[in-house]
């Protein structure tokens, strides 16, 4: 049971993250293209590094490869479910600028402040 608890913080930790950068991109509309994108690459490792700054501080169970491991899988379970199934409108931005290189910059950052951290 501790087992899956800890791969349930983990999963908050993503998750906590994840609309944080969520609550972003849906008020970013009036930004003009490259400041939007700047802000939201900045806003991807803010999210992400604060919210696994807290889960390696008081939380780590895991290594940090395992840690974003399971992290980016459930992001990405995440994203399969919101953009594949409840969201309806275009889907123009799946592409390399606005998803791919954002969860690179979310990966990066919650190994990155594993390694400092830990």
């Amino acid at each position: 049971m501790t087992f899956i608890l800890n791969i349930f913080i983990v999963a908050l930790h993503a998750l906590v993250a994840w609309i944080l950068v969520e609550v972003f991109v849906n008020n970013a509309h009036r930004l003009g293209r490259k400041q939007y994108v700047f802000f939201h690459y900045l806003s991807v490792v803010a999210a992400f590094a604060i919210s696994f700054f807290i889960y390696f501080n008081f939380f780590a169970t895991f290594s940090v490869f395992t840690t974003t491991w399971i992290a980016m899988f459930f992001v990405s379970l995440l994203e399969f479910v919101v953009f594949g199934y409840l969201y309806s409108g275009d889907r123009w931005f799946l592409n390399y600028v606005d998803w791919i290189f954002p969860m690179f910059l979310a990966m990066s950052s919650i190994y990155f402040v594993g390694r400092v951290i830990g």
